[in-house]
């Protein structure tokens, strides 16, 4: 028998990329500022390597629409000359710990989902903690479902195709949508699929065997708890198997050097107990944020991403 060697082999891309000047750890941020001077400053540090990135050509309409007592800041991607057709649509609910992320940060990951599914990507410019409290990023992600249930087809939307997408806490609210409309009567199917890259799930972090091999106990979601603590709109890995039986099919991608590998492994696992049609792969080589890094597009742990949601996407919105 072989021997079992487990030691991970980073792709060059991402080590390179974390020895880089370019890269700062977020926990050095503006560590000696108040809250809120330190989100301010750490979400500009996030978007400076983004700025001026080259982008694929698209079509991209801003919107702020006011809908179940929440302004909603849209943007709606759809790819060049898809005008006048009638697309499926993927929401999408950006990472960053749910006090970062932006437009900006996932700008070429969205466009690369819009044109290589031949999809409309919604994108919702959640409210950002500390600056509010949970359950309000859930409660404008899901306001974003019900608004484009009832306006989709005026924005030459196919309704009846609509996917969540997500990763990191984005991941949590991707998975959590459809929970919600689950649980508030809205349906199971009204989403036809769930996309989680490397989810985060729980509060209860050291649980896990991944916290332990790569944090530095640096993690905390502590400006997002209030309300939350064991609420599986939160952290779905709370849900029961029942809450969790008829949601949509999942695809679980997680990252192999992170530490919520495997909480999302494990959100997976449940979802299948549930009778979930669920797809996990674990991406070798790769790093949390691996999605949207500015070097991501060079590594192959997002060419096969891509490639992975792609074939999920086609199945779960029938294409051929």
């Amino acid at each position: 028998m072989a021997p079992n060697n487990t030691r991970i082999v980073l792709d060059p891309i991402f080590v390179n990329y974390v020895n880089s000047p370019e890269f700062t750890p977020l926990t050095t941020i503006g560590d000696k500022l108040d809250i809120k001077k330190r989100m301010k400053l750490m979400r500009e540090v996030v978007e400076k390597p983004h700025i001026g990135q080259k982008l694929p050509e698209i079509i991209e309409e801003d919107k702020t629409v006011v809908h179940g007592g929440y302004e909603l800041r849209l943007s709606l991607f759809r790819p060049i000359g898809t005008e006048n057709e009638n697309l499926p649509a993927v929401i999408f609910y950006h990472g960053g710990g749910w006090v970062f992320g932006s437009k900006i940060t996932y700008g070429k990951t969205m466009r690369d989902i819009a044109i290589t599914n031949h999809v409309v990507v919604v994108y919702i410019d959640y409210t950002l903690s500390p600056e509010v409290k949970f359950p309000t990023i859930n409660e404008e992600c899901y306001t974003t479902l019900t608004w484009l249930l009832e306006n989709g087809s005026n924005n030459n939307i196919d309704i009846s195709k609509i996917a969540t997408c997500g990763d990191s806490a984005g991941g949590q609210l991707a998975t959590s949508i459809p929970l919600m409309a689950k649980k508030r009567g809205l349906g199971s199917d009204v989403v036809k699929s769930q996309i989680l890259v490397y989810p985060a799930t729980t509060e209860a972090h050291n649980d896990f065997e991944s916290y332990q091999a790569f944090s530095t106990g640096e993690y905390d979601d502590e400006e997002r708890k209030t309300g939350a603590k064991n609420n599986f709109f939160a952290y779905p890995l709370c849900a029961t198997l029942e809450e969790l039986k008829g949601l949509p099919p999942a695809l679980v991608l997680t990252a192999e050097a992170d530490i919520i590998r495997d909480e999302g492994e494990a959100y997976a696992r449940k979802l299948i107990q549930a009778g979930v049609p669920v797809t996990a792969v674990r991406i070798l080589g790769s790093i949390h944020g691996y999605f949207n890094l500015p070097v991501a597009n060079e590594s192959q742990a997002y060419k096969q991403t891509m490639a992975i949601i792609s074939q999920h996407l086609n199945e779960a919105f029938g294409k051929q």
